[in-house]
């Protein structure tokens, strides 16, 4: 008997990824319609001004950790999970998936397309088809915002 997961869960989650994107002032979250794509499009600001440096979210959750794979404290992402994000592989700029278990509010996250610059200052988006979830906290998103400016400026120089 499959079960369907509780309605609130997506709503939920994305409330989570807001609250933790809120607590910078640099960030333009916005939010796409509905079944359009990404959960949300993130403008970076500088200073208070449009940079036009895009970045995308998408956003899943699960009631609690017994629906994930653990090894060793790390959690992984199911197959099936993963092979739904391939759809974003196509797109211009850096995506973050973010994950979060709703049985304790905490997030995870992992690159879809992961901003990459190689040995010869050329950019490229890296399509990660790693499983693994990285704790999200704020250091985590500084990280994140740094890569993908980092990206953005060597991407603006060549």
């Amino acid at each position: 008997m499959k079960t369907t997961a509780p309605w609130y869960i997506g709503r939920r989650a994305e409330s989570l990824a807001v609250v933790y994107l809120t607590r910078r002032d640099d960030l333009i979250i916005s939010q796409p319609t509905l079944n359009q794509g990404l959960d949300f499009l993130i403008t970076i600001t500088k200073d208070g001004v449009y940079t036009g440096r895009l970045f995308g979210i998408e956003v899943k959750a699960t009631d609690s950790t017994s629906n994930l794979k653990k090894h060793n404290d790390i959690l992984k992402l199911d197959k099936n999970r993963l092979s739904r994000l391939e759809n974003f592989k196509d797109l211009p700029f850096p995506v973050c998936l973010f994950f979060f278990i709703l049985q304790n509010d905490q997030g995870y996250y992992k690159w879809i397309l992961e901003p990459k610059i190689d040995g010869e200052k050329q950019v490229k988006l890296h399509f990660n088809e790693d499983d693994e979830l990285k704790n999200l906290d704020d250091k985590e998103i500084a990280n994140i915002i740094s890569s993908i400016n980092s990206w953005y400026d060597h991407r603006n120089n060549t």
